[in-house]
């Protein structure tokens, strides 16, 4: 009875947390919904095979939400907002769901469940762009290697090899949606293939063999389709070089500001100020505890895996002149933030404390994680827009003008036109580098009225 009340408990508050992210943070209910949101909505509307294989103008951010949004959109004439937003979510949803397989409490299983759904404001992009996707595809190829690993061959060989398939398909996905998954995907290769090759026994062996054969045909092929993919994009960049120890210094130099501003208050998110003092709090009681943790060789190889891959993608964002030449964005750091801190779930839900100690850690968690997610809805309700209501509510007013074109600084094009595409062609004006598609230029001036916004 007690193991079925808990059973509901967690469904519930899981649905619950899941639908108040929906609400908040979807694209049909963000209050910050932006053109770059927006574009993706866009693409959802006009998607063209093999053009929009990328976000629009760029070499990167594959467009998977835009490719199954055609599902939603196409075959059940929902709007692209909406088709959008529903696919986003049904994929994050899915990423938590492979992660939490990992997770032995129904506690901690919750407390992954806010840190994912309901980030704090600076690292809310797990929700909005590319890095909650690229996540949710490792988090499913994670869960599925690991049903491989426990799964026999001689009894189901046709289910064995086409998890396989799978499992190299959705890697693949995943780099092509974003380019840091390639640093997930090398590192999830070498780390299963030290644990097969360390096991020694047939069914290790067999393991690393295959691991082997589906790596290598899986190189081969997305090499070729990032290529073929890329071969379509207006716009080449070399997202991959390292600064000059100069400019590596400096993006360091910005990144300890920020988090000594946090420290100190001196930003306008306060929310976010208090949130790490709580994370730090968490991390140094774990850390404190270490001594001990106590699990099976399972998950110390996924604890191993995430530890290293948070190591090396900080390491090498705050290294790209990419990074340096943006300013250091805070979103970057987004990759950093899912990893570490699915690690450190794994470490809290496999020590061996007190039960007055277990009752301290797993009071600290929730607070930490109750108060980053407040930080957002204060930053959103105070700070900027200084309202909790939806973008799409505030610029409803523009479908009352009719069919329109609408011309005006990126930030305000794109997303005016995504909350109904049929009738209102937004652009940005001819000055700026942000025009992302050409064709909806020339739709703008088919349009028998025509707006400038002036803003910005």
């Amino acid at each position: 009875m007690q193991a079925t009340l808990q059973k509901y408990s967690y469904a519930f508050f899981v649905c619950l947390i899941f639908g108040i992210s929906f609400l908040l943070f979807s694209s049909i209910r963000y209050p910050l919904l932006n053109s770059d949101n927006a574009v993706t909505v866009l693409m959802t509307h006009y998607f063209k095979m093999p053009n929009d294989l990328y976000f629009w103008g760029q070499d990167r951010l594959g467009s998977l939400i835009p490719l199954l949004g055609q599902i939603p959109n196409k075959l059940f004439g929902l709007s692209p907002l909406l088709s959008e937003s529903i696919v986003h979510y049904l994929i994050l949803l899915l990423g938590y769901l492979s992660f939490s397989t990992f997770i032995r409490s129904n506690f901690y299983k919750i407390i992954f469940a806010t840190i994912w759904f309901l980030p704090p404001m600076r690292l809310i992009d797990v929700t909005q762009f590319a890095f909650g996707i690229h996540y949710s595809l490792i988090g499913i190829v994670c869960f599925l290697i690991d049903r491989l690993d426990k799964s026999n061959v001689s009894e189901k060989p046709l289910k064995y090899y086409l998890t396989f398939t799978l499992v190299a398909l959705l890697t693949i996905t995943a780099i092509w949606v974003s380019d840091m998954a390639i640093v997930s995907a090398g590192l999830l290769i070498a780390i299963n293939f030290y644990y097969f090759q360390k096991g020694k026994d047939s069914k290790n062996l067999r393991n690393r063999n295959s691991l082997l054969a589906f790596s290598l045909a899986g190189i081969i092929i997305g090499v070729v389709f990032i290529k073929y993919a890329k071969s379509f994009s207006s716009m080449q960049n070399s997202y991959s070089t390292f600064g000059e120890p100069e400019m590596i210094m400096k993006s360091v130099s910005i990144f300890s500001k920020t988090i000594s501003d946090f420290l100190t208050f001196k930003t306008n998110d306060p929310g976010t100020s208090i949130f790490t003092y709580f994370a730090l709090a968490l991390i140094t009681m774990v850390f404190l505890s270490i001594k001990n943790f106590r699990a099976d060789e399972r998950t110390k190889k996924w604890v191993l895996y995430f530890i290293l891959e948070s190591i090396i993608l900080f390491g090498i964002i705050l290294a790209s002149k990419w990074t340096f030449l943006n300013s250091v964005p805070r979103r970057y750091f987004t990759c950093t933030y899912i990893t570490l801190s699915f690690a450190l779930i794994l470490i809290i839900d496999n020590l061996d404390l007190t039960n007055k100690r277990k009752s301290l850690l797993k009071t600290l968690s929730l607070i930490t994680v109750i108060s980053g997610f407040l930080s957002s809805v204060y930053y959103l309700r105070f700070e900027e827009p200084k309202s909790l209501t939806p973008m799409v509510t505030v610029l409803d007013d523009f479908k009352s003008l009719g069919k329109i074109g609408v011309i005006s600084e990126y930030w305000n094009s794109y997303v005016t036109s995504c909350i109904d595409p049929v009738n209102i062609k937004a652009t940005p004006h001819d000055q700026t580098y942000a025009v992302r598609n050409m064709k909806i230029v020339e739709e703008v001036f088919e349009q028998p009225n025509i707006y400038i916004i002036r803003d910005m």
